[in-house]
């Protein structure tokens, strides 16, 4: 449930709305002072047919407000081979088996503060079978997002590292469900 902005929470088809998502992606990571809006454009093709993509949106009549976009680990090697080194040196690679990889998260700044990405973490343990979520975000000058994860009950897995040989640093982050806390 949102605070106070009226949207529907529902799956979408990844690949028919990619403008919209990394419009989107975009928009929201300028507004928070993030880099990696390119990266949200390079790798998205590459996921619209994975096994168990789940892309949900929140929408505003046919506005797209608000997603989420992720997948089982074992869908893709392609990130658990960048960050198991790190889970590794901080002996949480574990936190890679069996768990749903959040790619994607992010709500346009008009909207934000009212509940939508709350709402679309609720929503995504409500349709994933695995017990657990990873997600890497930006290491420097994030505080809002860290904060917004921490107080859904993620934890920081990883010290801060290079990504991809960028100028930019990232922690991985996970949540693991009890039992009760699964919907």
């Amino acid at each position: 449930m949102t605070e106070d902005v009226d949207v529907d929470i529902a799956p979408f088809d990844l690949q028919d709305r990619l403008d919209e998502v990394r419009a989107l992606a975009r928009t929201a990571m300028t507004d928070a002072g993030q880099p990696g809006g390119i990266l949200v454009a390079k790798y998205l093709d590459e996921v619209t047919e994975l096994d168990g993509l789940l892309a949900l949106g929140a929408h505003r009549g046919q506005r797209l407000v608000g997603m989420l976009v992720g997948w089982p680990t074992a869908s893709r090697e392609w990130w658990p081979h960048h960050v198991r080194p790190a889970l590794t040196a901080t002996h949480n690679e574990h936190w890679l088996d069996d768990a749903f990889e959040l790619a994607e998260l992010h709500v346009h700044p008009d909207v934000q503060r009212h509940g939508l990405a709350s709402a679309l973490l609720d929503e995504v343990r409500l349709r994933i079978d695995q017990p657990r979520i990873v997600l890497g975000t930006n290491a420097l000058n994030n505080q809002r997002a860290r904060q917004f994860y921490r107080g859904q009950g993620f934890r920081t897995l990883t010290g801060p590292f290079e990504w991809l040989g960028l100028d930019m640093r990232i922690f991985v982050l996970g949540l693991e469900f009890s039992g009760s806390s699964r919907g």
